[in-house]
């Protein structure tokens, strides 16, 4: 098992272009710029959907793109399976990030099958039932089966991504083995959005 991205390691040296394609996300993880700047002060979090037209041109003229919100979850655009199968006709292996639990899992499969050439990307922050302490509103056991699920319908092997928290740093070891055991790469993040005397902020660097 490795524990590393492989979609940065297929493209080596070759940095994706990142698109936030919508304004939308369910979670209200306490760190993201739509909880800092936005939400936390009862301001509505700016932004639209990225209309098609668009994205047929941006995907004419760059070849390797990365779906990972600044202010959003992907795939909560409306057409976002559409997109992926955009990407697949047009030979884009693209890298999703997603944290949202909130679609079905019949909706996961139908964008696995989109596009089985693109790498995802599962942010789930500890094991599956301790996630949600940061990821606000996450179904974290949800989630981990979907990316299991990822599996059957994907070329590539899902990652884990899992960014280390005080509350998860503990259980680092069992998730890289739960990773290893279900056949997933495993990436570790290590971040650095943290207030002063933060609770959230892990006692130990991996």
């Amino acid at each position: 098992m490795s524990i590393e991205n492989t979609f940065l390691d297929k493209n080596r040296g070759r940095k994706p272009l990142n698109l936030d394609i919508t304004h939308v996300c369910p979670l209200e993880c306490p760190r993201c710029a739509r909880q800092e700047w936005y939400r936390n002060y009862n301001e509505k979090v700016p932004g639209t959907n990225m209309d098609m037209d668009q994205f047929q041109e941006i995907t004419d003229n760059f070849r390797y793109l990365a779906f990972c919100g600044t202010l959003s979850d992907p795939i909560h655009h409306p057409k976002f399976i559409e997109m992926l199968k955009i990407c697949y006709e047009k030979s884009i292996a693209p890298e999703v990030n997603v944290a949202s639990s909130f679609k079905t899992k019949k909706w996961f499969v139908q964008a696995f099958q989109a596009c089985p050439t693109a790498q995802w990307i599962f942010g789930i922050d500890g094991m599956p039932e301790q996630s949600h302490l940061y990821r606000k509103n996450q179904d974290g056991k949800k989630l981990f089966d979907i990316m299991l699920e990822a599996k059957k319908h994907l070329s590539t092997r899902p990652v884990w991504q899992y960014i280390v928290f005080k509350y998860n740093q503990d259980f680092l070891d069992t998730a890289i083995q739960t990773a290893t055991e279900n056949g997933v790469n495993f990436i570790i993040i290590n971040s650095t959005r943290w207030h002063e005397e933060d609770h959230l902020k892990p006692t130990v660097r991996r």
